[in-house]
């Protein structure tokens, strides 16, 4: 794949390997990068890296249709998807007082990149 050609979105692009990917993406001389996030401003990292101020951030939470829905509509362009949004509880599915926490994690890491 010729990353010049990519238009690329990264869910997760507001820290650790998500705003590897996006970075990288741009430095590599990707068409277009989207950086998804539930908060878009921590995408504009220009500071960080370089390679962040070619990252075009995008308000996304991939556990909401609406952000989605927006998303699709916004970054109809993308012919790459990077899904790496995801969450890890880290709680004992046994142990646990409640279902909330395995529930939030299917939400994400299942449900919401199936969304995608």
């Amino acid at each position: 794949m010729r990353i010049e050609d990519v238009t690329g979105l990264v869910t997760g692009a507001n820290r650790g390997l998500g705003r590897s990917l996006a970075g990288e993406l741009a430095k590599r001389g990707a068409r277009t990068v989207y950086g998804g996030a539930r908060h878009p401003a921590e995408v504009s990292m220009a500071g960080v890296t370089p390679a962040m101020a070619g990252v075009t951030p995008v308000k996304l939470d991939i556990t909401d249709r609406h952000d989605v829905a927006g998303a699709a509509q916004r970054c109809s362009d993308v012919n790459l998807l990077i899904n790496n949004a995801a969450v890890l509880a880290g709680a004992s599915l046994l142990a646990a007082p409640t279902l909330a926490p395995a529930r939030h994690e299917m939400e994400t890491n299942y449900f919401g990149t199936l969304s995608m």
